[in-house]
């Protein structure tokens, strides 16, 4: 979609401003999101960098590649096996937890880049008074701004 979209549902709120309205419902705790951070790891998704992981294979297989030469393959597979237990307990936590704040720090400012992790399955917004759920990419986050947080005249201001 190129320029303005319209106002939905006849409502005078455009795409931005329910967008908008949703980052700072998100930031004041009115609606937590759950983001499946599997689903999300795909190479279309705004929030997933595939250098991160690259780096972790490329460094064991550098090391296990260089101890297997240097001193023997014995030495190699030990340096595999040990750059495969950080990558596990180390590294796959790290790349979560930097996923995650991509998506709080940078994609809840971008509203392309929150479509199009909107189109992916994995991100699930609830609203804290009522419980109530939307679930990309089958929900509607618009609607769900719309019916939960755009009620009683609030004009999203603090």
């Amino acid at each position: 979609m190129q320029g303005s979209t319209p106002p939905i549902a006849n409502f005078d709120m455009d795409e931005n401003d329910l967008f908008a309205r949703l980052g700072r419902a998100i930031a004041t705790g009115q609606v937590s999101a759950e983001l499946d951070l599997e689903r999300l790891a795909h190479m279309d998704s705004p929030i997933c960098i595939e250098a991160e992981k690259n780096r972790w294979i490329y460094g064991i297989m550098a090391a296990a590649l260089g101890l297997g030469f240097a001193f023997g393959w014995p030495y190699g597979v030990a340096a595999g096996v040990l750059g495969l237990a950080l990558y596990l307990g180390f590294g796959r936590g790290r790349i979560r937890r930097r996923m995650t704040a991509r998506f709080f720090n940078k994609t809840l400012e971008n509203i392309s880049d929150f479509k199009k992790l909107w189109r992916l399955n994995g991100v699930t917004l609830i609203h804290a008074a009522d419980a109530a759920v939307c679930r990309s990419p089958d929900g509607d986050w618009r609607h769900f701004v719309l019916d939960h947080l755009a009620q009683h005249g609030d004009n999203g201001t603090a």
